[in-house]
């Protein structure tokens, strides 16, 4: 009698032990939901960090270029083909250089963002005075809040460039 109450018990014990109640699960699911919830923001921000960082680099390096056309030509270009640069647009950012008639001092090169979820960039290589010597200065600049379209124009005097308003100072030098 007593090894037949010891066999129930442990057949009890054994259909019981495999595999997880309701609750056990529903734990585990809302805990796996908070944890995604927290997570999310993070990754979708760091996305558009890279995206924007495409975005930077282009548009450094037309400064780059620009400077060392104008030394070497006496002028900007205004088109990347010319300074010997293959940058496309892409379905995040739309790029473009702005220079004026002859001797103007300066050539703007735009990255016009293509959504509202990106920041727009604008940067500017210009031929100043400074002390009474010339030299060459770029700045940088980015859309303080993600918009689509264009950054607004850097400011240009003959003694130096800066950001507009609604723009911040990325690099200078």
């Amino acid at each position: 009698m007593l090894t037949r109450r010891t066999s129930k018990l442990l057949q009890c014990a054994s259909q019981n032990s495999f595999g997880f109640t309701l609750i056990e699960l529903l734990v585990v699911i809302i805990i796996t939901g908070i944890l995604a919830a927290l997570a999310l923001p993070a990754f979708l921000s760091r996305v558009s960090s890279a995206k924007q960082a495409e975005a930077k680099t282009y548009i450094g390096t037309l400064n780059r270029a620009q400077q060392a056309y104008a030394i070497e030509h006496a002028q900007f270009a205004s088109n990347p083909v010319t300074l010997g640069i293959a940058i496309r647009d892409s379905i995040n950012y739309k790029y473009e250089i702005k220079v004026g008639d002859n001797g103007t001092p300066y050539a703007i090169h735009y990255a016009d963002s293509r959504t509202g979820k990106l920041r727009a960039y604008v940067g500017m290589t210009a031929l100043i005075q400074s002390n009474g010597n010339p030299s060459m200065e770029t700045v940088l600049c980015e859309a303080i809040n993600p918009t689509g379209g264009r950054a607004a124009d850097p400011i240009y005097s003959p003694s130096s460039v800066e950001c507009s308003p609604g723009t911040q100072n990325l690099a200078k030098n």
